[in-house]
């Protein structure tokens, strides 16, 4: 039985012989382009994200001067200021500083200490606030090597050397700096 194509009434093209429910909607294929171009697009993303990541594993890194740190160049502090660091006397694990000749030229003074524990470097500081020395001829500070938390204080063990920097200033303003290693 050959269907044949009819126009009806209206227009619309009638098949003879096959009822209405029969016919199958026509689907129309999509443009295949509605994948690539969005295809296309991630790739470059990710391309351009990948090459930034590790593109540069080869290349040396420029350091531009804004990413070195800046560093003060101080004089060393005047002959006459006599400064020591010994073993404390009294309490176990600490070390005293002591400077003498400061005749009141200077008004405060940072600290740095540097050694080495179990093979692992360490340090203590006076922080970010200098100590005030204002008017005074000498200075003396004990320091704990080691760390405490909530009363409970951990040495640092086996320390034998002791690097020390001290930051000076004087009433005008300016910075000396004081540098050297004690064997303890």
């Amino acid at each position: 039985m050959k269907k044949e194509l009819q126009k009806d009434e209206s227009d619309q093209p009638v098949i003879e012989g096959i009822e209405e429910k029969e016919i199958e909607p026509i689907v129309k294929k999509k443009n295949p382009l509605f994948f690539i171009i969005p295809g296309i697009i991630v790739l470059l993303i990710l391309g351009f994200v990948l090459i930034k990541v590790f593109g540069n594993k080869g290349e040396t890194k420029k350091v531009t001067q804004e990413e070195m740190p800046i560093e003060e160049i101080l004089k060393e502090v005047d002959s006459s200021v006599e400064v020591n660091l010994l073993k404390s006397k009294v309490k176990d694990n600490s070390v005293v500083i002591t400077v003498n000749g400061l005749a009141s030229r200077y008004v405060s003074i940072g600290y740095e200490l540097q050694y080495e524990s179990g093979g692992v470097g360490k340090g203590v500081t006076s922080g970010s606030k200098p100590l005030d020395v204002t008017g005074q001829d000498s200075f003396e500070r004990e320091i704990y090597l080691g760390t405490c938390s909530k009363n409970v204080c951990k040495p640092d063990l086996g320390v034998t050397k002791v690097g020390l920097v001290l930051e000076f200033t004087d009433t005008a303003g300016t910075k000396y700096q004081f540098s050297k290693e004690f064997e303890l």
